[in-house]
C-alpha cells in the first residue's frame, strides 16, 4: 500500500514537472501571430511595398514590411483586428483578421494611392528634395509634416536618425504640425529614419537615403512661363569633373517619379526650355550636377504653376477658330453653353447659355458682321456676334438641326431631321431674311462642310448604315443646282465627325483612318493616309493643301503627311492627346485631352512643319 501511493505520488510529480517546462518553453501560448503581406498597383508602385508602416486597430504590436513587403505581428492577443498598412507620401489600405491563440494567420494588403488611414501619424517630406544628395560640410536643411486625427502636434514624439550618426533630431511639431531643422551629417551615404509616435503609442516611420559624397552643389536660379515654355537658368557648375547637367521635372515635390527632361554635357550652357511641360496644376524642376565618377548633386526645386497653360474642364463636342483674332468658340453640351476662349491668354473670355440640344456649329460674315451659327434640336438656328457672343437672330427650320455650314456668300446650308427622311434633308437658307432657298439631298442629320472657295458642299451620312457621302453644287443665292450620292456606298472609310476639307479645296480626309476623296463629283476615293498602328482623330492643312496634319488618338502627336502621295515623314510630338487641329500662320492649335476622362483638356500652339 505504501509503494503503490509512493508510485502515485511520484507520477504526479513527474506530469507536473513536464506542464512547468511546457510553460516555461511556450510563453506565447495565448497569443497569436500575423503574417502580412503589402502590395501596391499604380502611382509608380507595382508589386510588394517595402518600409510600409503596419499596425493593428485595437492596437496590439506593429513595424515595418521589409524588401518582400512583408512584416510579421508577434504575440497578438486572441480576437478580431483590424490590420492597417500605411506608405508614407503615398496611400494605406487595410483588412480585417480573426487571431487565434498559439496559430498563424496570414494576411493581404493592397495600398490605394492618396488613401490615408488617420490612425497612425502621417508623415510628408518636405525637405530636403529627393534623391538627396550634398557635399561634405553643407548644411542640410530638413523639414517634415506630422498629422494626426487623434493627437495633437504637441502629444506626438518626433525622431530623426541616421544609420552612421545616431539620433539627429527630436523636435517637437510646432502648431501646425511641422518639425524643420537644420544639419550637418559625416561623409557617407546616410539611411535618414524619421519615425512619429502619437498619444496611443501608434507609430508610423519614413525613411530615405542620403548622400554627402556628391559634388558642390549649383543653384537653380529661375524657371518661368511663357508661352507655355518654361525656361530654366542655373549657376555654373564650378569644379574640375564635370559630365553633365540632367533637367528634371516632377509633378510633385521630393516625387520618385521624377522625369529626365534633357541632358547637357556644355558646362557653359546655363539655360533650358522645356517646351513640353505637362498639363498639370504644377510642376517642379531641378537641376543636377553628374561628375566623371558618376557623383551628383542636385540643385534646388522651384515650383511652376500651369506650365502648359490653363487646363479646362469640360468636353468640347465641337469648335470653330476665329479668322483673325487668337480666338476658339467651343460647344459645351454638357453646360449647354458656347464658351470662347482666348488662345494668347489660355482665358475663358466670354459664355453664352443655348437652347435646345446644340449641333455642328459653324462661324462666317454673310455681310452681317462675323457671326457664330449654332444649329439646334429645338428647330432654330441661333446666330451670335462672334465679338461680343449677343445673340443677333434666329433662323427657323422647323426641323431638329443637327449642322449649319457658311460659305460667307449671305446664306447658310443646314441639315434637318425631316419625316419622311428623304423630304430635302439639306437645306439652304438667306442670312438676312431666313427664309428657306433651297432643299435636296438623300440623307437626314448629315454633317456637312462647304468646299473653300467653291459653292459647293460635301456631306457625310450620321443616320444611315452603310455610312454614305454627298455632292452638292450651289449657286451664288444658295439655291442647290446638284445632287449627287457616291458610288462607293461604304467600301472605304468615312466619319462624319472626323471629316475636313483641304484650304486648296481639292480633297478631304475622313476617318480615323485617314481616307482621301477628291471633292469633284465623283467623289473619287484615293486611299489612305500611311499610318501603321496609329489612328487619326481630325485633319488640318497648308494653304496649298501639300501638307495634311494628321492629330493622333493613340499618341500625343500630330502626324506629318504628304499629298497627293499620301505617305508620312514626320510627326509633332505633343503635350496632350490631340482632339482637334486648326492651322494659321505657320502654326497648328490643338485642343488637346489631357486624360481618358474626356473632360480635361488644354490648348496648345505649336510652329507647322513643313
Amino acid at each position: 500500500m505504501i509503494n503503490f501511493t509512493r508510485q502515485v505520488l511520484l507520477l504526479f510529480l513527474f506530469v507536473f514537472a513536464l506542464l512547468s517546462c511546457k510553460k516555461d518553453i511556450d510563453p506565447n501560448k495565448n497569443t497569436g501571430d500575423v503574417y502580412v503581406s503589402v502590395y501596391a498597383s499604380g502611382g509608380g508602385i507595382s508589386g510588394a511595398v517595402a518600409n510600409a508602416n503596419v499596425y493593428t486597430k485595437p492596437q496590439s504590436t506593429q513595424g515595418v514590411t521589409d524588401e518582400f513587403g512583408t512584416f510579421l505581428l508577434k504575440g497578438v492577443p486572441p480576437g478580431s483586428f483590424e490590420v492597417f498598412a500605411s506608405l508614407a507620401n503615398y496611400g494605406s489600405g487595410k483588412t480585417v483578421v480573426s487571431v487565434k491563440r498559439d496559430s498563424l494567420t496570414k494576411v493581404t494588403i493592397y495600398i490605394v494611392k492618396g488613401v490615408m488611414t488617420g490612425v497612425a501619424p502621417e508623415i510628408r517630406l518636405i525637405l530636403p528634395t529627393l534623391p538627396a544628395a550634398f557635399s561634405k560640410d553643407d548644411k542640410i536643411n530638413f523639414s517634415a509634416d506630422i498629422q494626426d486625427q487623434d493627437s495633437s502636434p504637441r502629444d506626438i514624439t518626433v525622431k530623426w536618425e541616421s544609420n552612421l550618426d545616431g539620433i539627429i533630431n527630436t523636435s517637437v511639431p510646432n502648431a501646425s504640425g511641422n518639425v524643420a531643422f537644420t544639419k550637418t551629417l559625416s561623409k557617407g551615404t546616410h539611411k535618414i529614419t524619421v519615425t512619429a509616435t502619437d498619444k496611443e503609442k501608434y507609430s508610423s516611420s519614413y525613411s530615405f537615403d542620403l548622400s554627402t559624397l556628391a559634388p558642390k552643389g549649383i543653384k537653380l536660379l529661375s524657371a518661368s512661363v511663357k508661352n507655355a515654355n518654361v525656361s530654366l537658368v542655373w549657376e555654373k557648375y564650378t569644379g574640375d569633373d564635370f559630365r553633365t547637367y540632367e533637367i528634371y521635372r516632377g509633378t510633385e515635390l521630393n516625387s520618385s517619379n521624377n522625369v529626365l527632361v534633357s541632358s547637357i554635357s556644355n558646362l557653359s550652357s546655363t539655360t533650358f526650355t522645356d517646351s513640353l511641360a505637362p498639363f498639370v496644376d504644377k510642376a517642379f524642376y531641378f537641376v543636377r550636377v553628374v561628375t566623371n565618377q558618376g557623383a551628383f548633386s542636385n540643385s534646388n526645386a522651384i515650383q511652376v504653376d500651369s506650365p502648359a497653360g490653363k487646363i479646362f474642364y469640360f468636353n468640347p463636342s465641337d469648335v470653330v477658330i476665329h479668322p483673325t483674332l487668337n480666338r476658339l468658340y467651343f460647344v459645351d453640351k454638357g453646360a449647354n453653353k458656347l464658351r470662347v476662349i482666348n488662345f494668347d491668354t489660355y482665358e475663358e473670355i466670354m459664355s453664352v447659355s443655348l437652347q435646345g440640344t446644340p449641333g455642328y456649329i459653324d462661324i462666317g460674315d454673310n455681310g452681317q458682321g462675323l457671326e457664330v451659327y449654332v444649329p439646334s434640336s429645338d428647330g432654330w438656328v441661333y446666330i451670335y456676334d462672334a465679338d461680343k457672343l449677343t445673340q443677333k437672330k434666329s433662323i427657323n427650320t422647323g426641323l431638329s438641326t443637327p449642322c449649319v455650314v457658311t460659305n460667307g456668300h449671305g446664306y447658310i446650308a443646314a441639315s434637318v431631321m425631316p419625316s419622311p427622311w428623304w423630304e430635302s434633308p439639306v437645306r439652304t437658307y438667306s442670312r438676312a431674311t431666313g427664309i428657306n432657298i433651297s432643299g435636296s439631298g438623300g440623307f437626314d442629320g448629315d454633317r456637312l462642310r462647304f468646299v473653300p472657295g467653291a459653292e459647293k458642299i460635301i456631306s457625310i451620312s450620321r443616320s444611315v448604315s452603310p455610312t454614305d457621302m454627298e455632292y452638292f453644287e450651289l449657286n451664288r443665292s444658295g439655291e442647290i443646282l446638284l445632287h449627287k450620292d457616291d458610288i462607293q456606298h461604304g467600301s472605304y472609310p468615312l466619319n462624319a465627325d472626323i471629316f475636313r476639307i483641304s484650304k486648296s479645296g481639292d480633297y478631304l480626309v475622313t476617318g480615323a483612318e485617314g481616307a482621301v476623296y477628291l471633292t469633284a463629283q465623283s467623289m473619287e476615293y484615293k486611299g489612305q493616309i500611311q499610318r501603321g498602328s496609329l489612328t487619326f482623330s481630325d485633319f488640318a492643312f497648308s494653304d496649298d493643301g501639300r501638307t495634311i496634319y494628321a492629330a493622333t488618338q493613340n499618341r500625343k502627336s500630330i502626324q506629318i503627311a504628304r499629298y497627293p502621295q499620301l505617305s508620312r515623314d514626320n510627326e509633332i510630338l505633343l503635350r496632350g492627346t490631340p482632339k482637334f487641329v486648326f492651322y494659321r500662320a505657320n502654326k497648328l492649335i490643338i485642343i488637346s485631352m489631357i486624360d481618358n476622362s474626356g473632360t480635361k483638356f488644354g490648348v496648345e500652339i505649336v510652329a507647322a512643319m513643313k
